[in-house]
């Protein structure tokens, strides 16, 4: 008999432990993971988050109301049943795509709704919802400056205007972003300095582009006329006494003197490329520089910009590497003045380049001065014109005591002897910075 009770127990309790599942009281996890809150003309996909761990996920329907509209963009019944719930426990990312254009939607307000459902017998429900701004006109943009002559790695500058609430804006060159900044001399209007690269194809054309908050884009075509010009070679013999004090000054383990000085000239130029690229991705707002860019007095240039390095041992063909910037020697220790006025936003060791510093002259523009035996400023000193920044070394893969001088706009190496020439700026750069260019009524 005490058995047969102890069965019955039994038996009621997993009565009761049933149906207390049955009728559990937790609605379904439910999490809107999107963060656009505007949509423009392309498709947009929003990320819902579902789970459940009691009873599981019945159902989940998603639509939008537009308008006094309502569009059905996903509606989902899973398997299972009210008496064992769902077939699977599931944590599930649902991709919801709105392509406002296909649906037909006006620009203005829309409100994105969700609903998840469970298998309890309470139906435990969830619900979530999120205001979305459609808007799908691209934004407004007029070029101001006109066909320009431009040299195969120089750099030039256009003059423009874009709407206020424009997210990014600037030049567009193959992978390349050059972003705008607004037009020292007038609020209203925006500049962007954009570089060609030395090897970029001969098809390439700068492209102004401008950005809106719900993702739409305008581009307009800058009419340049690209300017050719072949880059000067020379071979570079090396030597082990070189190789070895070069790999043993920057720290790398060599498998043989040859592998270890290409490492350096391969991959830690690559590596350093990538660290000034990075540093030269952020500058101030504001024009900090006037007139022609200083050059290292009583100087003279021992290797020119993009020069094609072909590098040789035991009369073999090791390797080769484009040199961006200009080596310029005076004395051993020269004083190494500021070019131009600016900001040192990088004063440390660099690799290869060595002893090295970085000024920000505003607008995406920077110099560096590299192989220094003496760093005389820190990161965040203002430097004016010809202020000492340090001296003249051999440090980084130097052979000998110089300065190696670039100039850079948003990370990309461009002639430094366009900067040193007054002529120059005054018939690319300072016309277009000192006021403002009238509008052309064709402009649209």
């Amino acid at each position: 008999m005490r058995f047969l009770w102890i069965i019955v127990i039994m038996l009621a309790g997993s009565a009761s432990g049933y149906l207390y599942t049955r009728f559990e009281g937790t609605p379904p996890f439910l999490q809107m993971r999107t963060t656009a809150l505007s949509i423009g003309a392309a498709e947009h996909v929003h990320e819902i988050r579902v789970s459940d761990d009691e009873t599981g996920v019945q159902s989940v329907r998603v639509w939008l109301q537009s308008g006094g509209e309502t569009y059905d963009l996903y509606d989902e019944t899973f398997a299972g049943d009210l008496f064992t719930g769902a077939d699977l426990l599931m944590d599930r990312q649902i991709d919801v795509a709105i392509r406002p254009k296909e649906l037909g939607l006006a620009d203005g307000p829309s409100t994105l709704h969700v609903e998840a459902r469970d298998f309890s017998w309470r139906g435990n429900v969830s619900t979530a919802q999120l205001t979305l701004n459609v808007d799908t006109r691209p934004p407004r943009v007029s070029l101001h400056t006109g066909l320009t002559y431009v040299r195969r790695g120089g750099a030039e500058l256009v003059v423009y205007d874009v709407e206020d609430d424009t997210k990014r804006h600037g030049v567009r060159i193959g992978e390349l972003e050059f972003p705008g900044f607004v037009h020292p001399a007038d609020q209203h209007r925006r500049v962007a300095f954009y570089a060609i690269p030395p090897d970029a194809s001969s098809e390439i054309r700068p492209v102004l582009y401008a950005l809106d908050p719900a993702g739409n884009q305008t581009q307009i075509d800058v009419p340049i006329s690209l300017i050719e010009r072949s880059f000067p070679r020379d071979r570079v013999a090396l030597s082990d006494a070189f190789m070895k004090r070069k790999t043993a000054e920057l720290g790398v383990e060599d498998d043989g003197v040859l592998w270890g000085y290409l490492k350096i000239n391969r991959d830690m130029r690559a590596e350093n490329g990538a660290q000034i690229r990075a540093i030269c991705t952020s500058s101030s707002e504001a024009l900090l520089w006037t007139g022609p860019f200083l050059q290292l007095p009583g100087s003279q240039a021992r290797a020119a910009f993009a020069e094609q390095r072909t590098y040789t041992y035991a009369g073999k063909i090791v390797d080769e590497q484009v040199h961006l910037g200009l080596d310029i020697a005076s004395t051993a220790h020269a004083v190494v003045p500021a070019a131009n006025d600016g900001v040192v936003v990088f004063a440390d060791s660099l690799g290869i380049y060595g002893n090295t510093i970085i000024l920000d002259h505003g607008l995406g523009v920077f110099s560096l001065y590299g192989h220094l035996s003496e760093i005389a400023v820190v990161k965040g000193n203002a430097v004016a014109r010809a202020d000492e920044l340090g001296r003249t070394g051999t440090t980084g893969l130097a052979g000998g005591d110089h300065l190696h001088f670039a100039m850079l706009v948003n990370g990309v190496f461009v002639d430094p002897m366009e900067w040193f020439d007054g002529r120059w700026l005054k018939e690319h750069v300072e016309p277009k910075l000192a006021a403002p260019i009238p509008a052309d009524p064709s402009d649209s």
